[in-house]
C-alpha cells in the first residue's frame, strides 16, 4: 500500500520543492530546508495526506482499471463498482495512520538534504566555473 501512497506524498513535496529550485539559491534552499523541519508545517502536511489517502482508499477501482486497461488495449474485465482499495488490499485501513506517522521523519528529512544542499551550492557553483574553464569546448 505503501508504494502507492508514499510517491503521492514526495509528489506534493515536489511542487513547493520545484518552484523554490527555480531560484537555485542557497537562501532559497535554506528557507525550504526550515520550512521541511517546522513541526507544524509537518503536522499540517501529516494530516492533509492522511486525509488524501483516506479518500483515495475508499475511490472505486473499476473506472480507473477500465480506463487502464482501454489506454492499454487490453480487454476490459468485468470489476464490481463497489470495489475500493481499502476493499481490497489486506490492511489498509492502516495506510493513513502509516502515512501520518512517516511524512514528519520523512519531510525532516528532506529539510536536512535541503539545508545540506545549501550549505554546498558555493562549492558547487565553484566546481562548475572550474570545470569550464578546464574543459576544452565540445563542437
Amino acid at each position: 500500500m505503501l508504494r502507492f501512497v508514499l510517491p503521492a506524498f514526495f509528489l506534493s513535496l515536489a511542487f513547493p520543492t520545484a518552484v523554490s529550485a527555480q531560484a537555485t539559491d542557497r537562501e532559497g534552499l535554506s528557507d525550504l530546508g526550515e520550512q521541511m523541519r517546522d513541526p507544524a508545517y509537518q503536522r499540517d502536511m501529516a494530516l492533509m495526506l492522511q486525509a488524501m489517502t483516506e479518500v483515495l482508499l475508499d475511490m472505486p477501482v473499476a473506472p480507473l482499471a477500465q480506463a487502464a486497461a482501454e489506454m492499454a488495449d487490453k480487454e476490459v474485465r468485468d470489476i464490481d463498482p463497489g470495489l475500493t482499495l481499502r476493499r481490497m488490499v489486506p490492511q489498509a485501513d492502516r495506510a493513513g495512520e502509516e502515512v501520518a506517522r512517516v511524512v514528519p521523519r520523512a519531510m525532516q528529512a528532506a529539510g536536512s538534504m535541503a539545508e545540506g544542499l545549501a550549505a554546498m551550492t558555493p562549492l558547487l557553483r565553484n566546481m562548475a566555473a572550474r570545470m569550464r574553464a578546464i574543459a576544452p569546448q565540445a563542437d
